[in-house]
């Protein structure tokens, strides 16, 4: 009406803070993520400050990054700045330089704990567990340490496990699986083998995407990672015992578990068969993926239980 003063139109709340109280609302307490987490952000605290055992894994990706000779002519050789990943792992190192050791170190550690976590939910304490009389008194067997030993050296194993999962509805993940320990990338198929083409050319697309990227950046980085490849590829003396099956026998083994997987609708099987076709495959290393197997498994049967309750009944 004239002469009324027209009032002020609301303002918008800024987007940051609508984003964060999102998150907020969402992040509810969980005693056995956030044990996880504090125990990772302390280890890799403990590793930054050498109080803890060197990370030999998490060492090599990080001197690969200022390393100026990468691959060794035999695998079995051992020696700082020696890589046995595809060139993006140290293309990456590379770039994280300016973060520092310590930073670095206690991030890698932090996300591998939280992947821990992501796997084996509140088994995740447990299976950490029943590497501590190993680590600390040597008591027991070395296969005992497999998961808290993987969660320690700073491989990627946990991380790669937690990524099978999430895979399965982002396949352009499969990308990191191929271009760190390239076979893992075997999940993929599933898609495939499912007829899912638009999931299976998304994985495509972005493998061909990362890789374009790091050939044009370093193409004789490529070079060298495929003749280091091809010189090891009957994968004789490793520098570490291997696991008794061979690896052409995995890989065969896997893809045949995976398609079965695929008909039958039992997506566990993904994870399982990515576990078992690591090319180097020391230990009990399978192991971190297996657990990813059974979180599947856990998540598939929540899924059928939840659609049973919610679908209408018949008369």
């Amino acid at each position: 009406m004239v002469g009324e003063q027209a009032k002020p139109a609301a303002r918008a709340k800024p987007a940051a803070p609508r984003v964060l109280g999102a998150i907020a609302a969402r992040w509810a307490p969980d005693l056995n993520r956030d044990m996880m987490l504090l125990l990772g952000v302390l280890c890799g605290l403990g590793q930054a400050a050498g109080l803890l055992p060197a990370p030999v894994d998490a060492s090599a990706y990080w001197l690969a990054g200022t390393s100026t000779n990468l691959y060794p002519a035999a695998w079995a050789e051992i020696a700082p700045g020696y890589l046995f990943y595809p060139p993006p792992v140290a293309q990456l190192s590379a770039l994280l330089q300016p973060i520092g050791w310590g930073v670095f170190i206690t991030i890698l550690t932090t996300a591998i704990f939280a992947s821990v976590w992501y796997c084996a939910g509140r088994w995740s304490l447990p299976l950490l567990a029943i590497g501590l009389p190993w680590l600390v008194w040597g008591v027991g067997p070395t296969e005992a340490n497999v998961f808290l030993g993987y969660a320690l050296l700073g491989n990627l194993q946990w991380i790669l496990a937690a990524l099978a999962i999430v895979a399965l509805r982002h396949p352009g993940l499969w990308a990191i699986q191929l271009v760190t320990k390239v076979t893992t990338a075997i999940g993929w198929w599933w898609h495939v083998f499912r007829a899912e083409w638009r999931a299976a050319a998304i994985g495509v697309a972005a493998s061909v995407a990362v890789v374009a990227v790091s050939f044009a950046l370093a193409p004789q980085l490529w070079f060298e990672f495929i003749a280091f490849a091809l010189r090891n590829g009957s994968m004789a003396n490793p520098p570490i015992a291997m696991f008794p099956v061979p690896f052409g026998v995995r890989l065969a083994s896997a893809m045949l578990v995976l398609a079965w997987g695929a008909r039958t609708n039992r997506p566990w099987t993904v994870p399982v068969a990515v576990g078992w076709s690591i090319p180097a495959l020391y230990g009990l290393g399978f192991l971190p993926f297996w657990v990813a197997g059974w979180k599947v498994r856990q998540m598939t049967r929540r899924a059928a239980i939840d659609a049973s309750k919610t679908a209408p009944s018949r008369a």
